[in-house]
């Protein structure tokens, strides 16, 4: 008797596995074949939630297996709700990538529209649906939904700590330089979390008391540091050499950067996450660090 429910019992379990194999190769072959006839897409994107007042990207991009020209993009045509206010675009850029469709390598093109926005008012907004016509046809993107928050104020976390698992730090070589001779000045993020970009960073240094020079970050990689009891990992994403131009107390001010965070979304499908750039959607962070007061002399 317990020889057939074990039969059984593999049968179903083959049975099963059978139909999620089949339905896999069939989500494949409809995604390939949806590349392979070149039918373009329109998606938006923006962070899901940000504190009222602060800078936000709002993107719509065309994504195609041909590259399209200037011509083929026309009538875009996007709301922006009332109440926001546009600090910028739309403006367009182009970029590409390589992906992989079933064992074959695929160019996609994309073209992105960009607004910089700024929302003052506390609640939640829904950014309608955007259209394009591409070589004659129209495309509609997804409506989104931004929360807005008091400024200040983090969206609730599961983790009491989680401000901690993303942050910035600013150091220097020097905290009582000579007049005219060089300080290095390092912007380093530190992070858990994965991390798309930055953005908006903020930075105060007077020109009456800093002379300014960048420099060129070179092989910057990631590394692995210990602090606060965690292991971050941590890059320097800005480096600069200041010269005092006086004697007395010198300072520059406190730094504020934007880091967008992937947040995961176990809800989508893996297989739809994969060929769509994943199963995240990004979510601002507004990062800040206390500045830095030096004391020249000769």
């Amino acid at each position: 008797m317990m020889d057939k429910v074990s039969v059984h019992a593999k049968r179903a379990f083959l049975s099963k596995l059978l139909i999620v194999q089949i339905c896999c190769l069939y989500a494949i072959g409809i995604t390939a074949k949806t590349y392979a006839n070149n039918v373009p897409t329109f998606t938006a994107s923006a962070p899901e939630n940000i504190e009222a007042g602060d800078q936000f990207r709002l993107m719509f991009t065309v994504s195609s297996t041909k590259e399209l020209a200037d011509a083929d993009l026309t009538r875009f045509s996007a709301s922006i709700p009332e109440g926001f206010t546009v600090l910028m675009g739309p403006s367009r850029s182009r970029a590409s990538k390589t992906q992989v469709f079933n064992g074959n390598t695929a160019s996609i093109y994309q073209v992105t529209y960009t607004y910089i926005l700024s929302v003052p008012q506390v609640g939640t907004f829904t950014i309608p649906t955007a259209s394009i016509t591409v070589k004659g046809e129209k495309l509609r993107s997804q409506p989104l939904v931004l929360t807005v928050t008091p400024a200040g104020q983090s969206s609730p976390e599961s983790d009491p700590q989680s401000w901690m698992n993303t942050i910035v730090t600013m150091s220097v070589s020097e905290r009582s330089p000579r007049v005219n001779t060089p300080v290095v000045l390092e912007c380093k993020l530190y992070t858990i979390a994965p991390v798309d970009s930055l953005a908006n960073m903020d930075l105060y240094i007077s020109p009456d008391e800093f002379k300014v020079e960048p420099v060129v970050l070179q092989n910057n990689q990631w590394q692995i540091e210990h602090r606060f009891g965690k292991n971050y990992k941590a890059i320097v994403f800005r480096k600069l050499l200041l010269y005092p131009l006086r004697t007395g107390e010198l300072r520059i001010g406190n730094l504020h950067v934007d880091a967008y965070i992937r947040k995961v979304d176990e809800t989508i499908d893996p297989l739809d996450a994969f060929f769509n750039d994943g199963n995240a959607a990004s979510t601002k962070k507004r990062l800040h660090c206390t500045g830095i007061t030096f004391h020249a002399h000769e």
